[in-house]
């Protein structure tokens, strides 16, 4: 899922419910750092579903599937969750909650780092300028070299030239002509 609306709408909304859910403790005077705590397990919660949804509308391609197939997953992966806490005795929900809290931790920085670098450019070493003549006579010759491989670059530059100077000219001036040619940078 290389699309970075998406990610970026994810980490939004993991923003969004985190913040909201302080907001709200603050206003009726509860906030504390088990709410903090309390919040950014909401928070990832959230963001696992979100991701979940992703992954099942990839699969099916129809929104509808996708909302219900969340939902059942969801509530299936949690109540399958409850039973192996209580079939074990080292699981505890304070465990899970962690894990389940780290891995969308993990999630969400990596959906950070991948739109962070999909934001910015590329960084580019510095080059001396000699090098960088040199790269642009290489990307002219390499210009060069392709219109005169290509036979319709070739009979339009010669049809070009006929009009300009009034006369047919020959494979030697219109090949003499091409390594001649000015190439405009891009820059």
């Amino acid at each position: 899922m290389q699309n970075y609306g998406t990610k970026i709408l994810k980490i939004l909304l993991f923003i969004g419910v985190f913040a909201y859910l302080q907001y709200y403790d603050l206003n009726r005077g509860a906030h504390s750092i088990a709410s903090v705590t309390e919040g950014l397990m909401i928070a990832s919660a959230i963001y696992l579903i979100v991701s979940l949804f992703g992954i099942v509308l990839s699969l099916s391609r129809n929104y509808l599937i996708a909302i219900i197939g969340t939902g059942v997953l969801a509530l299936l992966l949690a109540f399958k969750l409850d039973e192996v806490i209580a079939a074990t005795s080292w699981l505890t929900e304070g465990r899970v909650t962690a894990a389940l809290g780290a891995l969308a931790g993990v999630c969400l920085i990596r959906d950070i780092l991948l739109v962070k670098t999909s934001l910015t450019p590329p960084r580019t070493a510095r080059e001396d300028t000699s090098s960088a003549t040199t790269d642009k006579e290489d990307a002219n010759t390499k210009m060069r070299n392709d219109i005169k491989s290509n036979p319709q670059s070739v009979l339009n530059l010669s049809n070009m030239l006929e009009k300009r100077w009034g006369r047919k000219p020959s494979y030697d001036e219109v090949m003499d002509y091409i390594d001649h040619l000015v190439i405009p940078d891009e820059d």
